[in-house]
């Protein structure tokens, strides 16, 4: 195991570039960015389930049948602050409260987020920082609401030295960023997962997806795509053939949406909002009595007030106009990614023991029509505990961020679904979390160990990044991915 110093990051040049920091080399720069914590893995063989439609996927399928061959990455090992394959290394940085380029300090509540490929082997990291409440902005440039605490931030990590090279603010002003998407045009999408709005003082309303340029460094002008609905928005997950987009929705009971744009990929230029319909069972609830691997034919119902005046009290507002034409009910909707020409999106509190679903939605030739089918519902926490982030290996694997019991005291895991419907357990949490955390930064909160969060693979599969949310830490992985399906 080698030892980095923690990152201390320089300011930004207007370029885009982080140069080092006053007084430093660029080489001493470098080395105080990222901490190498270390490696460690997993029992049983984790067989390929589905992939993105690249070419490492078809490389996937074209392995997937000698599946036997895999030996598997072994058992867990404990190392820093987890459980994990033995040959991995996990990179620490982007620490709450740590100083980034442009001065600021590293927001707290690190959740959805996505990797762009930088070019000589650095990746560019887009991450949601889900602050919610009424206080003030994290920076003071281009505030959305200078009330709101949320934002987005993004990363520069070089893969060759596995270290930080700067970070930034690059939305600032918005209100409890949870989680979003990567479009294929290169951008972010962040949802806020509230409705909140002047009536409870803040300067703007609440409720919308944001889009963020790949390339951005600092603060842009933030500007709410509100013809995407106005609701407490989870994650978004987008068909790269067609450019429609998926949502999930977080409210209890929520809806599962898509919004069709009029132009692919300028989301600002208008769109309808729809909701999903089982066919022939209007009102249809997915929450329990369900059948693992039974295909629902499914339609849409358009959502005539994507932005109802008042979203603010009645948060359920675009769900019931949906739910009055028939449309399905779902529970805890969470992380969505698309993968194989599907959707794929979490439940986290829906099932007959109410541990947690995975759902597929894969749309038909005619995008009026699709099919919903449950692949995985959880019988136990042991097995599956209320998934959260959800993100489609390049290997084949679905990977599931655990957000289940870790705040009462217990554990969360990274866990990985198999085709044949098996759970596996990729890496373990094994850090406690104090009980008071007397960080003017943190606060004071309960927690026993925090969930994972914002899982997601570098394009040529050869790390994964990962959170844990609170108070906020990014790992970024890497190891012998090849002997399972990880």
């Amino acid at each position: 195991m080698a030892n980095v110093n923690r990152p201390t990051e320089g300011p930004m040049s207007p370029g885009g570039e982080f140069p080092e920091l006053e007084g430093m080399t660029r080489r001493e720069s470098l080395k105080n960015g990222a901490k190498l914590v270390a490696a460690a893995g997993i029992g049983a063989q984790i067989m390929a389930a589905t992939g993105a439609e690249t070419a490492v996927a078809q490389q996937v399928r074209k392995v997937a049948s000698r599946a036997a061959s895999k030996p598997g990455y072994g058992p867990l090992v404990k190392t820093g602050p987890f459980k994990l394959p033995a040959g991995f290394q996990v990179f620490e940085f982007g620490k709450a409260g740590s100083l980034m380029s442009d001065g600021l300090k590293t927001p707290k509540h690190h959740d959805g987020s996505t990797l762009f490929d930088a070019g000589n082997g650095k990746l560019t990291l887009i991450r949601n920082q889900e602050n919610a409440g009424f206080g003030n902005s994290l920076g003071k440039k281009k505030a959305y609401d200078r009330h709101a605490k949320g934002g987005v931030t993004t990363s520069m990590f070089d893969t060759n030295t596995g270290e930080l090279i700067g970070s930034s603010l690059v939305l600032n002003g918005t209100d409890n960023n949870c989680n979003g998407g990567k479009t294929p045009w290169g951008t972010w999408l962040t949802c806020e997962e509230s409705t909140v709005g002047k009536h409870k003082g803040y300067e703007k309303e609440h409720g919308y997806v944001f889009e963020i340029p790949r390339d951005a460094t600092s603060p842009i002008d933030p500007k709410p795509i509100k013809a995407m609905g106005r609701f407490v928005h989870e994650a978004c997950a987008v068909d790269p053939k067609t450019g429609i987009v998926y949502m999930t929705e977080d409210n209890g009971p929520d809806g599962f949406y898509r919004y069709i744009p009029n132009h692919r990929g300028q989301l600002h230029r208008g769109g309808r909002l729809q909701m999903l319909c089982v066919k022939g069972r209007s009102r249809y609830n997915t929450v329990t009595g369900q059948k693992v691997g039974k295909k629902l034919p499914c339609e849409w119902v358009t959502i005539s007030d994507p932005d109802p005046e008042d979203a603010e009290r009645h948060s359920t507002r675009v769900y019931d106009q949906g739910r009055e034409k028939g449309a399905a009910r779902f529970m805890g909707l969470e992380g969505a990614n698309w993968g194989q020409g599907s959707v794929w999106f979490t439940a986290s509190e829906a099932g007959d023991a109410y541990r947690g679903q995975v759902w597929r939605y894969t749309p038909g030739k005619s995008i009026k029509k699709g099919t919903l089918e449950l692949v995985f519902e959880s019988s136990s926490r042991s097995i599956l505990d209320q998934p959260d982030a959800i993100v489609v290996s390049p290997r084949g694997g679905v990977v599931l961020c655990e957000d289940g019991d870790g705040e009462d005291g217990g554990n969360n895991f990274l866990r990985v679904l198999a085709p044949n419907g098996k759970m596996e357990t990729f890496a373990k949490n094994t850090t406690k979390l104090k009980v008071e955390d007397k960080d003017d930064l943190i606060g004071k909160d309960k927690w026993g160990v925090t969930e994972w969060s914002g899982a997601c693979y570098s394009p040529d599969g050869k790390w994964l990044f990962v959170h844990l949310y609170h108070p906020g830490t990014t790992y970024a992985i890497t190891g012998p991915w090849e002997k399972g399906w990880m």
